[in-house]
């Protein structure tokens, strides 16, 4: 870290750039997905990610490789429960894609699910939605209203209505989502199951268990 610091005194600000630049870069170009399976790889460079973050608001740097390097850290963090952490790189992210991208587009789209998803695992509803609704109207308008990505914005602000117990709201949500996967996914497509699940539970808990059966046995998928 000294010869680091040494080597910085000795840099003018346009050199430090190109370097912040291609910190990023790196960076982005190994950080993986924040799947569950990535996560050792992902903790042993979360802490040069972070710094990267630093890097990213001090330099102020607007590239879709910086903007993807916050979130996918930003998902680990996340998916750690480590939410102090993780929302301002989700913030900064949302900033780059908008600004890059365009508003209406749908890595902006996905940005807005990735901070309503945070909001929503810290019981922060009343914020979650707003960026939840503006994500399915992005997907919607962008890529069509029977698209995957509409699908699973449509499963997120299901969740949501579903856990403030606006149950009316849920339910077309949960069903669209399901129309949409089963159309283009195929019935046994994992994101297809994952909407027959949703749907299953959501029955059950409104005490209709035989609409919930039947569903299940229309995928053949064992109850839980």
């Amino acid at each position: 870290r000294l010869v680091q610091e040494v080597l910085k005194d000795g840099m003018d600000a346009p050199t430090r750039r190109v370097w912040a630049e291609r910190v990023v870069q790196v960076l982005n170009a190994v950080f993986p997905s924040p799947e569950f399976q990535n996560w050792p790889q992902c903790e042993r460079l979360i802490p040069h990610a972070t710094a990267a973050g630093r890097l990213v608001e001090d330099f102020g740097l607007d590239s879709v490789a910086a903007a993807r390097l916050l979130d996918q850290s930003g998902g680990y963090l996340n998916d750690r429960a480590r939410y102090a952490e993780a929302e301002p790189l989700f913030q900064r992210a949302l900033v780059i894609y908008e600004k890059g991208q365009g508003p209406d587009r749908p890595y902006t789209a996905s940005s807005l699910n990735n901070l309503a998803l945070l909001y929503y695992h810290q019981g922060r509803f009343g914020e979650a939605e707003p960026l939840y609704r503006r994500a399915l109207a992005i997907y919607e308008k962008a890529q069509g209203p029977d698209h995957p990505n509409t699908a699973t914005s449509l499963n997120n602000l299901a969740v949501l209505y579903d856990s403030q117990g606006r149950y009316g709201e849920a339910e077309p949500l949960y069903q669209r989502a399901l129309a949409i996967r089963e159309k283009a996914l195929g019935p046994d497509h994992p994101s297809t199951v994952r909407s027959v699940r949703n749907c299953a539970v959501f029955l059950r808990k409104r005490g209709r268990a035989a609409e919930a059966e039947k569903l299940e046995a229309r995928f053949k998928i064992p109850p839980q």
